[in-house]
């Protein structure tokens, strides 16, 4: 039996905390959230960390990397960028 599995569905084991400037913090739980929060809030200065954040975040589940992939590299893109809170 096939499992299809949503990118929605996927939710990380710990949450990440971030913050743009001196705005309140934001809790990401999940790839799909990742993602949203790297093509509408992130900042613009865009390094190569988050264009690889963006990339692993929207890949399918089991494509090529793994959600904990999409956790860490969502992670260096966020101290790449200032925002880790």
């Amino acid at each position: 039996m096939t499992m299809n599995i949503s990118t929605s569905d996927l939710r990380w084991l710990a949450p990440v905390f971030v913050r743009i400037g001196y705005g309140m913090p934001e809790t990401i739980r999940s790839p799909e959230q990742a993602l949203d929060f790297l093509r509408h809030r992130w900042p613009n200065d865009r390094g190569p960390f988050s264009k690889a954040a963006e990339q692993i975040c929207s890949e399918e589940p089991n494509c090529r990397h793994t959600i904990v992939e999409a956790r860490e590299a969502f992670i260096s893109a966020c101290i790449e960028a200032g925002v880790l809170d």
